[in-house]
């Protein structure tokens, strides 16, 4: 029984891990990315009643350390065409439940002559019954109101994680987003 049950819970623990988030990007391959020397972020302008300005200013301050990283330049905004390259930042959130629980079945049986009838017993055991959140990062990144790229990648966590572990999140995230930024295929298909 015990293997039983240790089975059972290491068959959930990898099936939890198999669940990873995917990276979702799009750019425009006629565009040469080697050109441009600066960006600027287009100013959010959100009356929702949902939104975060801070969670903004996250996504945006991980943005402007990658792109810095990578050479670029920042310019303060003051229209399409002050910087090379227009980013517009945006994250959405939606609960998810945690369907995280464990089954334990116990049951008997008689057949035949030997009065052989069933019973079975289920139970459900919640492992975390928070809701967790998945908020999904958006970057869109245009040249003089023309589109040339677009990234989004999510990650999913508790509601209760403290300021600096949603830092993390973050700059994780925007980092998985940039890693290959500029797209290198533009380039390579001109040689």
């Amino acid at each position: 029984m015990k293997k039983l049950i240790t089975l059972c819970i290491l068959f959930f623990l990898l099936s939890a891990c198999s669940n990873k988030p995917t990276i979702h990007i799009d750019f425009n391959q006629e565009t040469n990315f080697q050109i441009f020397r600066s960006f600027q972020f287009y100013p959010q302008v959100n009356n929702s009643v949902d939104a975060n300005p801070i969670m903004i200013s996250r996504i945006q301050s991980a943005v402007e350390t990658a792109l810095t990283s990578k050479g670029l330049t920042k310019n303060t905004f003051a229209d399409l065409n002050s910087a090379d390259l227009t980013i517009y930042v945006n994250f959405s959130q939606k609960e998810i439940d945690n369907n995280s629980s464990l089954s334990i079945g116990l049951g008997t049986s008689k057949l035949g002559s030997n009065s052989r009838g069933s019973v079975a017993v289920s139970t459900n055991l919640p492992i975390n019954s928070k809701e967790d959140i998945m908020t999904e990062i958006v970057i869109n990144i245009s040249n003089a109101k023309k589109a040339i790229w677009y990234g989004s990648d999510s990650y999913v966590a508790s509601g209760n994680l403290s300021s600096k572990d949603i830092d993390n999140a973050v700059t994780n995230t925007v980092n998985s987003l940039l890693e290959k930024f500029p797209p290198q295929a533009a380039v390579n298909d001109e040689k």
